[in-house]
């Protein structure tokens, strides 16, 4: 039986490496193109311009800034296959709220309104809560060290 953080269907782990790295990919260069645009520009240009207006300031600028270098981090992160679950997790709550500011900007059926791919946002969501459920998978440096701390046992 296979440990709860990979399974041993080859085709299954190919499938989390390939979701895994696309979603890497995603928002490692989402955070980088933050940081290329310049973070004080970022910040007052495109997040604020979702940014939820019944937010208070003190949570708002703290987690605008920050955003990026999460961005990049868990992007990183994901790719690698290390700390799947919890990143995972963290990527889940940052989509979460952009779509939570994308519905306050617009509304849920708001067209073109809101910038940004508003859909892709709700299909990434749903490959966190996969990641969630299935770990790494075998091909991720989670596979590899938790391979080899069972041989040790």
């Amino acid at each position: 039986m296979a440990p709860r953080h990979q399974t041993s269907d080859p085709l299954t782990n190919v499938m989390i490496l390939i979701n895994r790295l696309a979603l890497g990919f995603y928002f490692t260069f989402a955070g980088i193109s933050k940081f290329q645009m310049g973070l004080e520009q970022y910040y007052n240009i495109k997040f604020l311009s979702l940014a939820p207006s019944w937010l208070p300031d003190f949570f708002m600028r703290p987690y605008g800034y920050a955003l990026p270098y999460a961005e990049v981090l868990f992007g990183v992160l994901l790719m690698l296959g290390l700390f799947g679950r919890t990143t995972a997790t963290f990527i889940g709550l940052m989509l979460l709220s952009i779509i939570i500011a994308q519905i306050n900007f617009g509304g849920f059926f708001h067209g073109t309104a809101v910038p940004g791919p508003y859909h892709a946002n709700l299909l990434f969501f749903t490959l966190t809560l996969w990641l969630i459920a299935t770990g790494s998978g075998a091909i991720s440096l989670d596979g590899i060290i938790f391979k080899r701390n069972k041989k040790r046992r």
